[in-house]
């Protein structure tokens, strides 16, 4: 595997890039707020027309043990043995569709010595979650996905993937790699503490959780946290998400809060949460998120003994606000636990696609970071 990396901060580094080698796949990362993104993007297209060209706009991009903001981060890599394909599908403004997408999607993908698929869309993370069980449906058990969910420097305005140099919303993309030469790891780790303890979803509809242990779930929930929380959820709420596992205890997924209801005393969460589900409200450590990322790391590193050549780090939004200046300590603490060697790349989103470590089928995580490494045999 070949690869060749680069942080984009002006046109002119874009007319200047030379590379060695053909690049079989070209990752792209990059602001909205960088100068005539569009120009840039056409002119990356124009020089590398044989390349597949995937990525996503960003709340801030990712290189080596950097982060960065108002730049393009640019990652070119060139197979051994590897074979790619990229495949595409524009999604519906019916979001009740989005499971059936997912599931028509997947079975648009030659699954025949597929290893890995890295995914990237636009989607809403409200929404992403049905997408993700539609695609799970139809894959075999053996195919991991990994990826993230488009973000933006403001929740205002729009997110948009990057498919072939262009910048465009309502999509899903997934680049399937085949072949036994690659090698592919992955893990999520939040690093959220407790906060309180494990109740009862007793009544919820959709994304908004009614009843915990049979009391108004806003009541629940202003009885752990502090009230300056609730003067602007929005700005605040992420501070103390909710972790969430089902009945059949299988691994819990962390959910950020989005709003409240005062009317019917809801909270209204990223995700649908089922009646049955069983809750806890987290909160921020600095130095636990840090731990937490750096552990999703280590464990691929100690238990995979691969060269791991490339690292994408796919991170949320939210926790980057809660880390704030700290947000480099953590992408130093993942980076560091590979080979001085590996070359790293990545994003924040505003959601996370991975499985857990050696979990076969993916999940949408909120909050957390997620670390996918490449190599080849």
């Amino acid at each position: 595997m070949r690869i060749f990396q680069q942080l984009i901060t002006s046109q002119a580094q874009i007319e200047a890039l030379s590379l060695t080698f053909v690049p079989d796949v070209i990752f792209l990362f990059a602001s909205l707020k960088f100068e005539d993104i569009d120009k840039a993007l056409t002119s990356i297209q124009q020089k590398y027309t044989q390349a597949i060209i995937i990525g996503g706009t960003t709340a801030g991009e990712i290189i080596d043990q950097q982060v960065i903001d108002d730049s393009i981060v640019l990652s070119a890599v060139k197979f051994n043995g590897t074979k790619v394909k990229l495949y595409a599908k524009d999604l519906p403004t019916d979001v009740s569709q989005y499971f059936d997408v997912g599931n028509k999607f997947v079975q648009d993908i030659d699954q025949e010595d597929l290893k890995h698929i890295f995914l990237i869309s636009d989607v809403q993370t409200l929404h992403a979650s049905n997408l993700l069980k539609g695609i799970n449906h139809k894959l075999k058990s053996h195919i991991s996905v990994t990826g993230g969910l488009a973000g933006r420097e403001s929740y205002i305005g729009s997110n948009y993937i990057i498919d072939q140099g262009s910048l465009k919303r309502n999509r899903v993309i997934a680049l399937a790699m085949y072949g036994d030469r690659l090698q592919v790891n992955y893990n999520a780790q939040g690093g959220w503490d407790s906060y309180g303890v494990e109740c009862l979803v007793t009544k919820s509809e959709k994304n908004q959780i009614l009843e915990i242990d049979g009391l108004p779930a806003l009541d629940f929930y202003k009885s752990v946290v502090e009230p300056n929380i609730l003067s602007d959820v929005k700005q605040f709420g992420f501070k103390h998400p909710i972790k969430v596992r089902n009945k059949d205890h299988s691994n819990p997924v962390i959910r950020a809060l989005l709003d409240i209801d005062e009317s019917n005393k809801s909270l209204i969460m990223a995700e649908e949460i089922p009646i049955g589900s069983y809750v806890r409200i987290m909160k921020a450590n600095v130095d636990r998120l840090i731990l937490g990322a750096e552990n999703a790391a280590k464990t691929i590193a100690q238990q995979n003994k691969h060269e791991h050549e490339l690292a994408i780090l796919i991170s949320c939004a939210g926790r980057r606000k809660v880390l704030g200046k700290l947000a480099k300590e953590e992408v130093e603490a993942v980076v560091q636990q590979f080979p001085s060697t590996t070359k790293s790349i990545g994003f924040y989103s505003y959601g996370e696609i991975s499985p857990f470590f050696e979990k076969p089928k993916t999940s949408l995580h909120n909050l957390t970071m997620c670390v996918t490494t490449f190599s080849e045999l």
